[in-house]
């Protein structure tokens, strides 16, 4: 019986230490597999870091092009409002020049709080009020251009710029 006993644990120790050849090949294959999988999660991972990487420069790429397009738009809306500036003088030549730039610091005023309002609702009611602005501005100097009423002001556009500024 203590033979018995004794070859249970000699066995028992051999296997837990290692020693048995079967458990030996058994870890073996288990850190081969393990070193395997490791490998495949680590090139998975790797190709991920890549697609990202190219994920967020194609975005970045898109937010400095449509930025870029932006400020060509912002800078040929005041280009635009420049040469409406320069119709409303042409349109009104009596009238004070300084009338003409508040005329024109106005309309610069709506389109920079169309441009540096973060939300898009905020800007569609800035983009609205510009509109409407240029559309009074528009028909004042169609009709001064029209009737040649020589040092007459823009009527509509300065009662329109004094109601919004209430």
């Amino acid at each position: 019986m203590h033979t018995n006993l004794l070859r249970y644990i000699f066995n028992y120790l051999r296997q837990a230490l290692g020693r048995d050849k079967a458990a030996r090949r058994q870890s073996i294959l288990d850190k081969a597999e393990l070193k395997q999988l490791k490998e495949v999660k680590r090139a998975q991972i790797e190709h991920e870091v890549e697609l990202s990487k190219i994920k967020f420069a194609e975005q970045l790429n898109r937010v400095r092009e449509r930025e870029a397009q932006t400020t060509r738009d912002y800078k040929e809306f005041l280009e635009m409002i420049d040469d409406m500036k320069i119709q409303i003088v042409e349109a009104y030549p009596e009238m004070p020049k300084v009338m003409a730039l508040i005329i024109h610091q106005h309309a610069k005023r709506l389109i920079d709080e169309m441009w540096n309002n973060p939300s898009d609702e905020l800007q569609n009611q800035c983009r609205i009020r510009l509109t409407r602005f240029i559309k009074v501005v528009y028909d004042d100097t169609a009709q001064g251009l029209l009737t040649g009423d020589s040092g007459k002001t823009p009527e509509k556009t300065l009662n329109y710029i004094e109601n919004t500024e209430r």
